[in-house]
C-alpha cells in the first residue's frame, strides 16, 4: 500500500489548518462529516483513506481523486460518504488531458 503526502499533491495552494488527532475531518472512517477540498490535511486524509479501501497502489490514482475533488466534483456532493460514492460511480468516465 502506498502513503499519499503533502509533497505528492498536485496542487500546492491548500490550507494547512492544525485538527485534532481525533478530529472526524482526519481520522475513523468516513462518514457525513463535510469535506473542505480547500484544506490539505482534509484531502490527505480523504485520499489515503480511499487508498486503503480501493488498495489503490499508483500514485497516479491518488492525483486522480485530487484533480476530481478540485475539478469535477459538483459543489451540491459535500460529506465524506457522499464524495467517496460519487468518485468511485464516476471514476470510470474522468480523465485528464494533461498528465502528471
Amino acid at each position: 500500500m502506498i502513503v499519499f503526502e503533502q509533497k505528492d499533491l498536485f496542487y500546492k495552494d491548500y490550507q494547512w489548518t492544525i485538527y485534532n488527532n481525533y478530529s472526524p475531518k482526519i481520522s475513523g472512517k468516513l462518514d457525513t462529516t463535510k469535506l473542505n477540498t480547500n484544506e490539505g490535511f482534509e484531502v490527505l486524509y480523504f485520499i489515503n483513506k480511499l487508498i486503503d479501501l480501493w488498495d489503490f497502489t499508483k500514485q497516479e490514482s491518488c492525483i486522480k481523486i485530487e484533480r476530481i475533488l478540485r475539478e469535477r466534483l459538483p459543489k451540491s456532493v459535500m460529506t465524506q460518504e457522499d464524495i467517496a460514492t460519487w468518485v468511485q460511480i464516476n471514476w470510470k468516465t474522468i480523465s485528464f488531458t494533461e498528465k502528471v
